[in-house]
């Protein structure tokens, strides 16, 4: 492992440890006090979510003058991202877990709101629309009318077949109508200037089939189609003029997914628009009309390129003004004079900035957690180490300065969800909060994690509870054989995939790991593939998807159970706490369930605690401080 230089560095610094009052697991586990900050594209006001104490409200303020201009509650709405349609209206996406007796159980519903915000009136999209289907509500917004008297929202319609259709909303009237209908394996949808249709994305899962269509003129005009494994190309935006569509694919040569041009009349590609080595393009920066700006390249630290050079040299500049922070740009004005970023980690545990062309100094809008301060966070140091095959494995280690230096630390590996993520070097407030403790918080880019280009991620195709695994293991014994922690205190705590990954490493590598808390974890691989299998059949795409992770296929029970730690309950060593959301939708809870019988009936160690009325994301204040207060109780006890 490369640490050499890295403890060197970190021997040095000059940030505050363990001998300083230290702010109350409650700072770390509380909701970020302002999130989802946008500015308007007159860059007039800005718009955010505020969550104190029993208030959560979306405010609007105006920039110049420091004036609330209005706020809504939106405790019911529990709004996800926000974005202005122009400084008299701001849509606001949500989804929340509802309970649905056709579906059997609990199911993720995603929504739109629109806020008024002159009257302070909020009204929910689509919900009086007569053709929409009755189970389905908007979740995008793909267009506005230059005047935004009209908008343009993707959902499904029909009552029985449901298709994937355009419907547009008059703002004055609040009437909502059926633009045009899609089919039965429409994903989405683009519109020109006059909000008609213009592009019509089409997947079917059960044959492969992938097909990209002009709409204008109310005739359908192939311009892409493959048939195979999954889609080798994913529509993102379109070019100022709208002649041509930018989507993005793997680049052989680069390594990573770039950005493309085709042609919108005869679907003829135009080459590449964007691209990075060893870096693919995360996120394609556009305006409500889904018109592309530039690109954002995934890695421990964003980076930028954009159509505009001089504004690619700008936020360079930005980026290098805030040194040890992550800083991502969140939103802009429409003339780019404003630009609003979000700093996080180093210096700052969350904060909204911004910069206006011709100003030296940013402004700050908003601080996060103004509980924790700079002398309180632990820094987090990218580095890398090799895994048993000779691998390069890149990794986050997050600690204080002090705790580094007197070696024979306690380690909590902290991988991620996924699997196919990646950790940023910003504010991670459960590694926070572990570093805090005086504990070392690793967390392994493994196998298969996005962000260090294709041939990494694809490497992690058939290693679940393998390779991907070992690579945990392998970081684990690289800081034990360097003196940095103790081979008898260390913890695995995991999330989603990351709470399988806690669960394999007390069936399969018990004897390098104390304890092990999973968080709506999986535990039976062939379980999590049964309703998929059932209901959409053996060469759906998303059941092949998971087989592929897998390496093994549904009909391979043997196999399947080989990597399952539920199946290997036998293999555990040390004490196990299992953390599951009730409305989780992803992982259902019966995974930990499966779990928590199977470590019972190996007489092992097990607590199981389930949370009520929350998701897979924690996304609720209340029951995040449930959680953390579970895991840090277990973690005191056992490491």
């Amino acid at each position: 492992m490369r640490y050499c230089a890295v403890l060197l560095l970190v021997l040095g610094a000059s940030t505050a440890g363990l001998a300083q009052e230290l702010p109350p697991l409650e700072a770390y586990g509380e909701l970020p006090a302002v999130n989802y900050l946008v500015i308007s594209p007159s860059g007039r006001l800005i718009a955010y979510r505020r969550i104190t104490d029993d208030i959560d409200v979306v405010a609007v303020v105006d920039i110049e003058s420091a004036k609330l201009v209005t706020s809504v509650d939106v405790h019911k709405v529990k709004p996800r991202a926000l974005r202005f349609v122009d400084d008299d209206s701001l849509v606001l996406f949500a989804s929340d877990a509802l309970r649905w007796s056709r579906y059997g159980g609990a199911l993720e519903i995603a929504g739109s709101w629109m806020l008024d915000i002159d009257t302070g009136n909020l009204r929910q999209l689509l919900i009086n629309a007569r053709e929409r289907s009755p189970y389905a509500t908007a979740n995008q917004v793909v267009g506005a009318t230059a005047d935004g008297d009209r908008i343009f929202v993707p959902a499904f319609a029909g009552d029985r077949r449901w298709k994937y259709s355009l419907f547009e909303i008059e703002r004055d009237t609040w009437v909502e109508r059926l633009v045009q209908r899609g089919e039965e394996e429409t994903m989405d949808w683009f519109v020109d200037e006059e909000g008609r249709p213009m592009i019509r994305e089409d997947f079917d899962g059960e044959s492969n089939a992938h097909r990209i269509w002009s709409t204008q003129d109310s005739t359908d005009v192939l311009l892409y189609e493959h048939q195979g494994e999954g889609r080798l190309i994913s529509p993102k935006g379109l070019t100022g003029k709208r002649d041509e569509l930018i989507y993005t694919k793997h680049s052989l040569e680069l390594d990573a997914w770039a950005a493309f041009r085709m042609s919108v009349t005869d679907g003829e590609t135009q080459g590449q628009l964007f691209g990075r080595e060893h870096r693919s393009v995360s996120r394609v920066l556009t305006d409500i009309n889904r018109v592309v700006i530039g690109v954002e390249y995934e890695g421990f630290q964003p980076s930028y390129d954009f159509l505009d050079a001089e504004l690619t040299e700008r936020v360079n500049a930005i980026q290098s003004k805030l040194p040890g922070a992550s800083a991502r740009l969140v939103s802009w004005s429409s003339d780019f004079d404003r630009l609003v970023f979000h700093a996080s980690g180093g210096w700052t545990s969350g904060a909204y900035l911004m910069f206006t062309k011709g100003k030296d100094d940013p402004q700050m809008l908003a601080a996060q957690r103004e509980q924790i301060s700079a002398e309180h966070i632990a820094t987090s140091y990218t580095t890398e180490y090799e895994a048993r095959d000779g691998l390069i494995i890149p990794a986050l280690l997050t600690a204080y300065p002090d705790v580094l230096e007197a070696g024979k630390a306690t380690l909590i590996v902290l991988p991620h969800g996924g699997p196919a993520s990646f950790d940023r070097a910003n504010f991670d407030w459960m590694a926070q909060y572990f570093a805090s403790r005086g504990h070392i918080v690793l967390q392994p880019q493994f196998r298969g994690s996005e962000g260090f280009g294709v041939a990494f991620r694809t490497a992690g195709n058939g290693e679940w509870g393998r390779l991907m695994q070992s690579d945990l293991d392998d970081g684990v014994q690289t800081l034990i054989d360097a003196g940095v922690v103790d081979s008898d205190r260390v913890c695995i705590v995991g999330s989603s995939y990351g709470g399988y990954a806690a669960l394999a490493a007390g069936a399969f590598s018990p004897e390098l790991y104390r304890c092990h808390i999973s968080i709506n974890g999986v535990s039976d691989l062939r379980e999590m593939l049964r309703d998929d299998h059932r209901e959409l059949g053996g060469d759906h795409s998303i059941v092949q998807y998971w087989e592929k992770w897998f390496g093994a296929e549904y009909e391979d029970r043997q196999e399947l159970d080989a990597l399952s730690p539920a199946k290997n309950a036998a293999g555990f060593q040390g004490p196990v706490l299992l953390i599951h959301c009730l409305d989780d939708t992803v992982v259902p809870v019966t995974q930990s369930k499966i779990m928590r019988t199977a470590l019972r009936r190996a007489d092992k160690d097990v607590k199981f605690v389930r949370i009520r009325g929350e998701d897979h994301w924690l996304s609720s204040e209340e029951t995040r401080l449930e959680v953390l207060q579970a895991v840090a109780e277990f973690i005191e006890q056992h490491l």
